[in-house]
């Protein structure tokens, strides 16, 4: 996943977390952020960032656009899935000429503005604590 498809992926979940506490299918930002598995401090920080008005909604008479935009913002939550056999592979390129296929690592909430995905796994720079070493030129 290239850091612009995880900021897609991130926004997109953003937009369907503050939807649904918008229209109060889920009454604190905790709740939704247990339900679906999402880092709680990263849902508080959408809707620390929105203006936290709230609309109820009268689940009975909801008009049927309303009620596929909802269903459509569920889908797209339940579709975040923290479990790593469902997250693509890191991909970094390994000595014998293979490729790594460990999962990529989930950011720290911090780090979401970039993504909610980092495009490597751990040992391969994901969320790795050491500098990276750049390559020297030749021709100094």
């Amino acid at each position: 996943m290239t850091p612009q498809e995880s900021r897609e992926f991130t926004e997109r979940l953003e937009k369907a977390a503050l939807l649904l506490l918008e229209t109060e299918m889920y009454r604190k930002p905790d709740d939704l952020a247990r339900r679906f598995g999402l880092p709680v401090p990263v849902v508080r920080y959408w809707w620390r960032k929105t203006d936290q008005i709230t609309r109820p909604v009268d689940q009975s008479q909801l008009s049927p656009r309303e009620v596929k935009s909802i269903r459509k913002a569920s889908q797209t939550l339940e579709g975040w899935e923290k479990v790593k056999r469902y997250r693509p592979e890191c991909g970094a390129k390994l000595t014998g000429g293979r490729r790594c296929k460990r999962s990529v690592v989930i950011r720290q909430p911090e780090g979401w503005s970039l993504g909610a995905l980092a495009d490597r796994c751990r040992l391969h720079g994901g969320l790795s604590k050491r500098p990276r070493k750049k390559a020297k030129d030749d021709e100094e």
